[in-house]
């Protein structure tokens, strides 16, 4: 017993600690200076969440952008991207704009899926940049559509559900709420759903029985080859990629997945 007593005692401290920092911040939650909290040792911080003009804005600019004009849930709107455009996934990116509409008309999802739906929920505005949007998605929808990738696989629809695992999106937008910056697939629980753990269009390719070879070396060459060999859409990554990107991401290894 007697070993397991500096355990105890570590153990009450944590909790003390818990306790007397919840209770602060309890008689204080209406200030709107931002508030920190103690738990079991390790500090959160608490911001309240924005209600101004703008922030409202930018939430509604997104959830419409996502639903109506991405590329992916329906056909792109070319005028909300701003010309410096970045996207990036999980395995796929970064994507300049131009290779980012090519790509997602090669793959012509929306078309394939006619009942695709992001089923989008949490917007939040970033406590860090005001100019982010976080949210979360979980695809549905129904490959009784089009061909897949029609213009080269031209894979045909099966009638195979999705129901894609909770992922986490983000936009970034640029002084004049063009969205400079999206961010897709990075799945939140990969025991959800029946995409075997992956988002976005690699959720898809699961789900429609398309084999794909597992991250590493195989992967990383035949993304390679595609993009800098046969250097036609649908891509992997962009060769030519905005300078703000090219500050931002300095490893190499970035192109491609992970």
């Amino acid at each position: 017993m007697k070993s397991f007593a500096p355990v105890l005692v570590l153990i009450s401290f944590f909790v003390c600690e818990a306790f007397i920092a919840s209770s602060t911040s309890t008689k204080k939650r209406n200030s709107s200076i931002t508030q920190h909290r103690s738990f079991f040792g390790f500090g959160l911080d608490e911001k309240q969440a924005s209600t101004s003009t703008k922030d409202n804005s930018l939430i509604q600019k997104t959830k419409d952008i996502i639903q109506n004009k991405s590329g992916f849930y329906s056909p792109y709107d070319a005028d909300v991207f701003a010309q410096d455009f970045v996207f990036r996934g999980p395995f796929v990116g970064p994507l300049n704009k131009k290779d980012y509409l090519a790509t997602m008309d090669a793959f012509g999802i929306y078309k394939a899926f006619p009942d695709i739906s992001a089923n989008a929920w949490g917007f939040n505005i970033d406590p860090e940049n005001p100019n982010r949007v976080w949210f979360m998605v979980r695809n549905t929808g129904t490959f009784s559509g089009e061909p897949l990738i029609p213009d080269t696989l031209a894979i045909k629809p099966n009638g195979e559900e999705l129901n894609g695992c909770p992922e986490t999106f983000s936009i970034i937008f640029d002084e004049e709420e063009k969205m400079k910056y999206l961010s897709v697939g990075y799945v939140a629980d990969r025991f959800d759903g029946n995409t075997k753990g992956k988002g976005a269009a690699f959720g898809i390719f699961n789900v429609i029985g398309l084999p794909l070879p597992k991250v590493g070396p195989v992967l990383s060459f035949l993304q390679w080859f595609g993009s800098e060999v046969y250097g036609k859409p649908p891509l992997s990554y962009s060769t030519d990629v905005p300078e703000w990107w090219q500050k931002k991401s300095k490893d190499k290894s970035s192109q491609g997945f992970l």
